[in-house]
């Protein structure tokens, strides 16, 4: 598009969605990287090592001792002559490699109990712990990748019937493909939500019909709906106590302390009393989660449990996040949409090839004939 083009409205909703996604592909991207990296990195720290049996903590060790003191030594020596770097850079990588068996069994305590926590009774714990966290933001990077390519027609798709139609034909059959597309990530998101309300969340798949109460009909999606908003409420209800308990916790876990032997009997009656646990559940189950205030000294768990239900709090959360898959096929259908529009306005091309070109260095090297216009 030349630079003195005004954009369409939609042209410019168009640009500032792929700029909005890109930004929340880098992010989510980031942080899967950063929970990948501290699971590993607690569960090599966390793993004693002992002749003869496991010596992964051992290597990890070896490996991040090497790096850091390699790079240490590069930082170090970057302003000296070349060999001299390069010598010291590989001393301080063989002492880190040598070095890790003086510190084999450093800091397995206070990894462990951090490690731990996080898995077992931090608010990680609902969504499966650090694995579960990088598991559902590859899905959800690899969405949004998914609609960056449809905004920019780079999607996966089978062009051969198209090129071998007569030229006048080729537009209206790429475009019956696109409203293809649509329609089936549309349908697609429809009937996973729907698939997640009956298996995952326990909706009715079928009611009495209205007309005839001896005959069952299709459960309606208002019903539906208000089965996980209900099922949902009370899951962010365990969230948000849950988080009260790590603010709790964290000072424990960070000083070195066991996470699971700080909550008293009292303290944890005080939590409890502390938020409107019967607005969700059922005041005997409540108040089957009450400790005997006669023990004062035993000590239990920062965990939180779902009264009455026989569910375990673990991974309750996934269920929710289940949703992320059928969200993401509806903002891919209006994308397809979008760029049906777009196509038909003439806002951008329907050329097969121009999935194949690289946008962004076209307009670069544009910028860069601007440029040397105006120099001379």
């Amino acid at each position: 598009m030349p630079a003195t083009e005004e954009k369409s409205a939609l042209q410019k909703i168009d640009s500032g969605w792929q700029r909005l996604e890109a930004r929340l592909c880098a992010g989510v991207l980031v942080a899967e990287i950063g929970s990948l990296t501290l699971w590993i990195a607690l569960k090599g720290l966390s793993t004693d090592y002992k002749p003869g049996e496991n010596a992964s903590g051992l290597v990890f060790r070896a490996l991040t001792g090497a790096g850091l003191l390699g790079l240490l030594a590069f930082l170090a020596t970057r302003r000296q002559p070349q060999r001299t770097m390069r010598v010291a850079t590989t001393a301080a990588v063989v002492i880190g490699l040598v070095g890790a068996r003086f510190w084999a069994h450093a800091g397995v305590t206070y990894a462990s109990n951090a490690l731990n926590w996080l898995q077992n009774a931090s608010v990680l714990m609902l969504i499966g712990g650090l694995r579960g966290l990088a598991t559902r933001l590859t899905l959800w990077v690899a969405l949004l990748g998914a609609s960056l390519a449809t905004s920019r027609g780079r999607h996966i798709n089978v062009d051969v019937l198209v090129r071998y139609v007569p030229e006048k034909l080729r537009l209206p059959t790429a475009l019956v493909g696109q409203v293809a597309a649509m329609l089936v990530c549309f349908f697609g998101a429809v009937g996973f939500a729907d698939y997640i309300s009956i298996s995952v969340f326990r909706a009715n798949a079928t009611e009495p019909c209205p007309g005839d109460p001896g005959k069952s009909c299709d459960t309606g999606a208002a019903s539906k709906t208000a089965t996980v908003m209900h099922e949902g409420s009370s899951d962010l209800f365990l969230l948000g106590r849950q988080a009260s308990l790590d603010l709790r916790t964290l000072p424990h876990v960070l000083a070195g302390a066991p996470y699971d032997r700080w909550l008293t009997a009292a303290e944890w009656n005080a939590w409890l009393d502390g938020a409107d646990w019967k607005a969700h559940y059922k005041a005997a189950a409540v108040d089957a989660l009450r400790m005997d205030p006669s023990a004062p000294t035993v000590t239990r768990m920062p965990q939180v449990a779902a009264p009455g239900t026989g569910e375990q709090a673990r991974a309750l959360l996934v269920r929710e996040l289940d949703f992320v898959f059928p969200f993401g096929l509806f903002v891919i259908g209006l994308k397809f949409l979008l760029r049906i529009v777009l196509i038909l306005t003439g806002g951008v091309k329907s050329d097969l090839d121009s999935a194949h070109a690289d946008d962004d260095l076209a307009h670069a090297q544009e910028r860069d004939e601007e440029a040397r216009e105006v120099a001379t």
